[in-house]
């Protein structure tokens, strides 16, 4: 049966790669980007893939209107979603921030995950939809600084990587708290793949990239197992991290400190602007 697929990062790396593999079985896919003309282009090649149809939205998800932006655009495109998929990612060596005062990759990695989650809350009920977000395995030490959420002061790539990751399950384990019993979340480690994410890596990290990168990264083909298994399946379970990569059978409840999540996710409502 075709479903309707929302796929953000659909442009490029995991996005890209789910979203060709979920046309060839025919589904509708709706997909986000930030380049215009890339984004339309691949949404011919997909649409003349096995009957499905692609349609693109041209959004800047580092800001919160951005997100909003992209939230109404899909609303207008679907009232309904099978399958939510959120792949948007990047990393950056130097702290840059938003014209909203949010540090982008903060905005990017977790805060577009936790607004779309939450303004496409209807569209995903009418669809008995679920939810699947490409993140990746905690960083020991990780925290979340409330006085700090955008790494103002003693920025480091690892720190904004571990808060963000953590941020990432913290909400899977929160939003399934909350709606998990109709509309399932799980998040998916993809672990290293060589997409391009690193290009605006700098320094010394650049050279582990360049270095690290050839022997340690996965293929797309393997990186996308476990999203693919997960679309595909009917299950219900709601609140996992899939760690291994392409080993959809291996999978761990995520469970953190309640309390902290509650507070990200109160504040999370603050930060997007949204009604509680």
């Amino acid at each position: 049966m075709r479903k309707i697929i929302v796929i953000t990062g659909g442009t490029g790396g995991i996005g890209y790669a789910v979203a060709s593999a979920l046309a060839q079985q025919g589904n509708n896919i709706i997909f986000q980007g930030r380049d215009s003309a890339k984004g339309k282009k691949i949404a011919m090649e997909l649409s003349s893939t096995n009957g499905s149809t692609a349609r693109f939205i041209a959004a800047d998800v580092s800001s919160v209107d951005g997100i909003k932006d992209l939230a109404t655009a899909i609303k207008k495109l679907t009232n309904k979603i099978d399958i939510f998929i959120q792949a948007t990612g990047v990393l950056n060596s130097e702290r840059c921030e938003t014209k909203e005062g949010l540090y982008g990759s903060f905005a990017v990695n977790y805060l577009c995950k936790f607004m779309l989650d939450h303004l496409l809350l209807d569209e995903l009920k009418h669809g008995q939809g679920k939810i699947i977000i490409v993140g990746g395995p905690l960083r020991k030490g990780a925290t979340i600084n409330f006085n700090d959420l955008h790494l103002k002061t003693n920025y480091s790539l690892f720190k904004s990587i571990g808060q963000n990751q953590l941020a990432i399950h913290m909400h899977a384990q929160e939003f399934s708290k909350r709606y998990g019993s109709t509309i399932p979340i799980n998040v998916v480690n993809a672990g290293m793949v060589k997409t391009g994410i690193d290009r605006n890596v700098k320094g010394f990290m650049k050279l582990v990239f360049l270095v690290l990168g050839p022997i340690l990264a996965n293929s797309i083909e393997k990186a996308i197992i476990n999203v693919i298994a997960l679309a595909e399946t009917g299950g219900k379970d709601s609140g996992y991290f899939y760690p291994k990569v392409a080993k959809p059978a291996i999978k761990e409840k995520i469970n953190l400190d309640v309390a902290v999540a509650v507070k990200l996710w109160d504040e999370s409502l603050k930060i997007g602007k949204l009604n509680a």
